[in-house]
């Protein structure tokens, strides 16, 4: 499905359809041919990404055919009793029946003439339909969801439900005692971001689709409710809902093989990291998840992305056609929505990025930078123990009490499940004796971020496993500390020779890390990197100041999609960045600011009917607030452009540090996976070496040194927008 702005407007596409003349033969007679078919519009999904057996179609009405002229047929079974009206131009309604695989709709008149035509692709509602194939083992977890005992064999799969929920007066949330009687006396009103005043009833659907447990919540009428809303006496949804979804997604970053778990109530607030509101129901949007749009759930954006295809699809035919959708997330959610506006298009009509960072494979090189580093301090210990501000040098975070946030239990935890196949962050739902083992299993279930991708990354074929983009050849750790003179020349010496780099287990060794080609390649080709491609849709990234508390939700992460955008599309000036203090009562609620933003943005963009290009239309629509700011302690904003300059009004009041890679000369658009080498050249150096001393840098790299000056190694755009992935790991196709 792709946004509105991309696609030719139903009546245009009529108007192009002209009917073709051509010359007869003896006395010259013109003749007419018969109009070309005219193309039946899928509205639920993409056509060739149908699921679950049925599809919203909109069948167009040629000049001159009435309504009651037309019929649809499935294949050869009509089907034409599920139209309705949509105006005067076009019909509309949901087909059923649809076998998995490819079936054409056909429109045609009372004489059989065809009208419109459309082949869909269905597939199955527990997937896949383009993420490949899914993991196995896979832990059905709906039990614990409250949707009852997963199915015994087959793929993970029941029944859905619907619970309603009432607000109260007094802020809480409960179950609404019955459909049909009198309401609670307590009842809560709720006024829509349109001025709308509801009562504060929210129906909960919950199911599993893509074999992930998902909910829609929505304000509705249990007396009334939303039913069949494309049939002609169907059910529509009522002044509660403005029209508009919210997908959410949460973060976290573990190994799967599960569905995940979540609850029935998780449907009703919505958090940031921040704080937990229900302020996205309460304005009136229609809120959408599921569990395998938890980072901490797998790790795996394409299959996140798939989840929030089909979840939206279902939407779509079961309660309505959103006139755009915003998508949020938090941490590892932030990576989410960034990575499906570049590589699906349309999905999403704007983002917020919370606490953001790009993707999730650029950010393992110095998260597993920083795993060697705290080795090389804990275990090896070069020259003398260093000392922490010499450390924080070196890796480029802030000090905080006796160590930085390189040292940090999350950071060390990351750097250990997103190598290591047999990490300790596997969920208890995954028995250990599933589970990689490199002594008693050698074929179980790994745990590793490259396993849980090896749809993308490919295996290797010797060893079976995830191939592996990281690689740290010609890194040298510390460049910008020596080069400040905080550390020594020993001890940058000391350092780039001692620290290592990692096996296929994630353990450390002596050598440095080779990423595979194959899998460098494709983290640029298959779209795991960030690389700012279409994101030029509405965009606002937020986040509390962490940095000196040592979070890893480091602000300098920002500046990496900033860069990105301007690398890509020319400009970032789609993208809105906002800072709040880390802990502080008096900062504003930043969900219900910039969904209200989004709202005025998007409801802006869509009324531009002029002709200049989307990427200028959504600059153009920007409303006023939607500028770079920041807001002190005390709630007080500060408009400011982002920037790097240490002594701006925001950055005085939230420094930015760095990370490993950017100490060693990584600019802070960070997305190098692998660096061409260049030979060493002693103008790098702020310091002079010794003969001795060039020796033994010659030795350290021999091949040379990192070139950050150059594309890295395998560098390049996606491959392209909505690719389908095999069932050959590391292959895909386009549309």
């Amino acid at each position: 499905m792709t946004r509105t702005h991309r696609q030719l407007p139903l009546l245009a596409l009529a108007a192009a359809c002209v009917a073709m003349t051509a010359c007869g033969g003896g006395g010259g007679e013109t003749t007419t041919a018969p109009a070309a078919p005219l193309d039946i519009k899928v509205l639920s999904s993409r056509s060739e990404l149908v699921s679950g057996g049925s599809a919203l179609v909109e069948v167009p009405l040629p000049s001159g055919v009435a309504a009651s002229q037309v019929k649809l047929l499935r294949g050869s079974t009509d089907v034409t009793s599920v139209l309705s009206p949509s105006g005067t131009t076009a019909l509309r309604g949901v087909v059923t029946g649809l076998p998995e695989g490819s079936t054409e709709l056909r429109a045609v008149d009372a004489a059989g003439a065809v009208l419109a035509t459309v082949t869909v692709k269905n597939g199955p509602i527990t997937g896949p339909i383009f993420s490949g194939p899914h993991q196995r083992p896979w832990i059905c977890e709906t039990e614990t969801s409250g949707l009852g005992p997963a199915p015994a064999t087959g793929p993970c799969q029941v029944a859905s439900r619907t619970d309603w929920y009432y607000k109260n007066t007094a802020g809480s949330f409960l179950v609404l005692p019955g459909l049909t009687g009198s309401l609670p006396t307590d009842l809560a009103k709720t006024t829509t971001i349109d001025g709308i005043s509801v009562d504060f009833i929210v129906r909960i659907e919950s199911g599993t689709i893509n074999e992930s447990i998902y909910r829609i919540a929505i304000l509705d009428d249990p007396k009334n409710p939303i039913a069949n809303p494309w049939s002609a006496g169907g059910k529509k949804p009522g002044a509660g809902w403005n029209g508009k979804l919210f997908y959410h997604y949460l973060g976290g970053a573990a190994p799967g093989y599960r569905s995940g778990s979540n609850s029935i109530t998780s449907a009703l607030r919505q958090g940031d990291s921040i704080i937990t509101t229900d302020d996205p129901l309460s304005l009136g949007f229609a809120v959408a998840f599921g569990t395998r749009n938890t980072f901490g759930v797998g790790q795996d954006d394409v299959v996140s992305t798939e989840t929030t295809a089909m979840i939206k699809e279902h939407f779509i035919k079961n309660f309505g056609l959103p006139k755009f959708t915003i998508g949020s997330g938090s941490s590892g959610g932030s990576m989410q929505v960034q990575l499906i506006a570049q590589n699906y298009p349309g999905l999403l009509d704007a983002i917020v990025a919370v606490r953001s960072f790009p993707d999730q494979v650029s950010i393992t090189k110095d998260v597993l930078d920083c795993g060697l580093i705290t080795n090389y301090v804990n275990s090896i210990g070069g020259t003398a123990t260093l000392a922490m501000n010499k450390i924080s040098a070196i890796d480029g975070y802030p000090v905080n009490g006796s160590t930085t946030t390189c040292f940090s239990f999350n950071w060390q935890n990351f750097a250990n499940v997103w190598q290591n196949p047999s990490n300790s962050s596997f969920d208890s739902s995954v028995p250990v004796a599933l589970r990689y083992n490199a002594l008693t299993n050698l074929t179980g279930a790994r745990g590793d971020y490259w396993s849980g991708n090896a749809n993308s990354f490919g295996t290797d074929p010797l060893t079976g496993f995830a191939r592996s983009a990281y690689d740290n050849v010609g890194v040298q750790y510390g460049l910008k500390a020596l080069n400040d003179g905080v550390i020594s020349k020993a001890e940058f010496l000391d350092l780039n020779e001692e620290i290592g780099g990692l096996d296929t287990d994630g353990k450390i060794v002596a050598r440095r890390t080779v990423g595979d080609p194959v899998a460098v390649a494709a983290a640029y080709k298959a779209g795991r990197l960030n690389s700012g491609r279409n994101l030029t849709l509405p965009l606002i990234a937020y986040r509390n100041y962490v940095d000196l508390p040592r979070n890893i939700h480091s602000r300098h992460r920002t500046f990496a999609t900033a860069d990105r955008l301007v690398k890509a599309n020319g400009s970032r000036d789609n993208l809105v960045v906002w800072t709040i203090a880390g802990n502080s009562p008096s900062s504003p609620n930043m969900i219900r600011e910039s969904l209200t933003t989004l709202n005025t943005w998007l409801d802006t963009l869509a009324a531009d009917t002029t002709t200049r290009t989307y990427q200028q239309k959504v600059v153009a629509a920007k409303p006023a607030n939607a500028k770079d700011a920041c807001w002190d302690a005390d709630g007080r904003r500060i408009d400011e452009v982002l920037s790097l300059t240490p002594t701006s009004a925001c950055n005085t009041l939230y420094p930015i540090f760095s990370d490993p890679r950017i100490v060693a000369g990584e600019s802070t658009a960070g997305d190098i996976m692998a660096c061409q080498l260049k030979p060493i050249a002693l103008s790098d150096y702020a310091v002079t070496f010794t003969p001795s001393e060039l020796v033994r840098l010659d030795s350290i790299f021999p091949n040379g040194v990192s070139d950050w000056s150059k594309p890295g190694l395998h560098q390049s755009m996606p491959d392209g927008d909505w690719l389908t992935f095999g069932a050959t790991p590391g292959t895909w196709t386009k549309p």
